[in-house]
């Protein structure tokens, strides 16, 4: 099966196309004019992706040599995200797959994160316990299968990335705040300085990082050192994820861990664990550092995986796009008729 898949839930404008679980081509086309405002702007994100998107299809299309109607389905993210920038790729996918009268498939992209390692039966070992960790989520879920995602836990106010960018704009390192973290996380002394850890016991399954935020600047506003801060704040938030992660799947029997999401760059993190994982002899599933920010990679094995266990699933071409995903049970494909 060929199928095209497209990511723009934030400032990345993204276009894969697959066969089966091989991919063909990818491309990712990140937004630099949001840089010198700090943060994303919703409008600008909007028209950056509507600019670029069919230049994408074009190439993706001439270097895969395939044609159009070679294609046999297509996927696009639904939310949750900026619903400017989702409606922008959900609506020029589903015109596609109507045109062509071809499957559609609206993808969460929480699962697409999820699923970023998956490639087919075997290769993850069920049950696993899940992350995803970027600038706008941070939650665990337990994955008994690819059908069957239950949320375990979730922050309470703000995302693990999101405390990130915000110190460092605090610092002046630029946006997104990540990798400047890290870079001077590398010259300080992470126990240097005494940050709050909220919700800090690792059986409470939820988050919270506003508080430590707060405390951030705090520390930064009586004038300590950008590297200690920064090494200090990473030991924390990285500790946080990995403790309550490897909590819940000694609580759940897992075989597995399974982690997404632009947080999932950070070295700390990837190497504790590489090393809590070991130690307890689970099976850990990391995307590549290039692929754990938003890609259609991922959304493009979340629908593939929704096929494989129902191969008539499409999405309504009604389905809409959503800013926020709530429940107990996540769904990977949106609206299966």
């Amino acid at each position: 099966m060929i199928l095209l898949a497209v990511e723009t839930s934030c400032d990345d404008t993204a276009l894969a196309v697959l066969d089966d679980w091989r991919v063909i081509h990818s491309e990712v086309a990140g937004q630099d004019a949001h840089h010198r405002h700090g943060g994303v702007v919703p409008e600008i994100a909007s028209r950056l992706h509507l600019d670029v998107l069919p230049g994408m299809a074009d190439r993706a299309l001439d270097s895969s040599e395939i044609s159009l109607s070679e294609i046999d389905a297509l996927a696009a993210t639904a939310g949750p995200g900026l619903i400017g920038s989702l409606l922008v790729g959900l609506s020029w996918t589903k015109s596609l797959a109507w045109a062509m009268d071809k499957p559609f498939l609206a993808v969460n992209h929480l699962a697409a994160h999820l699923f970023s390692c998956y490639r087919g039966p075997g290769s993850i070992v069920w049950p696993a316990v899940a992350l995803v960790a970027s600038g706008g989520h941070t939650c665990t879920f337990l994955m008994g299968s690819p059908s069957d995602l239950r949320l375990l836990g979730s922050t309470r106010d703000d995302a693990a990335g999101e405390t990130f960018d915000k110190i460092a704009k605090l610092l002046g390192l630029g946006f997104p705040g990540g990798p400047g973290i890290e870079r001077l996380a590398e010259k300080g002394d992470p126990d240097s300085i005494d940050l709050p850890s909220p919700l800090g016991d690792p059986s409470d399954p939820d988050f919270s990082f506003s508080g430590l935020k707060t405390a951030a600047r705090l520390r930064w506003e009586a004038g300590v050192s950008p590297e200690d801060l920064c090494a200090s704040l990473q030991r924390v938030i990285t500790d946080l994820l990995a403790e309550k992660l490897l909590y819940q799947a000694e609580l759940h029997q897992a075989d597995s861990v399974v982690a997404g999401g632009g947080v999932l760059a950070n070295r700390r993190l990837r190497e504790l664990l590489e090393e809590l994982c070991a130690r307890r002899g689970l099976n850990l599933y990391l995307p590549p550092p290039a692929m754990t920010t938003d890609n259609a990679i991922m959304v493009g094995r979340a629908a593939l995986t929704a096929l494989h266990h129902k191969p008539e699933s499409k999405s309504p071409i009604s389905v809409n796009a959503f800013a926020r995903w709530t429940g107990e049970e996540l769904s990977t494909v949106v609206g299966l008729d």
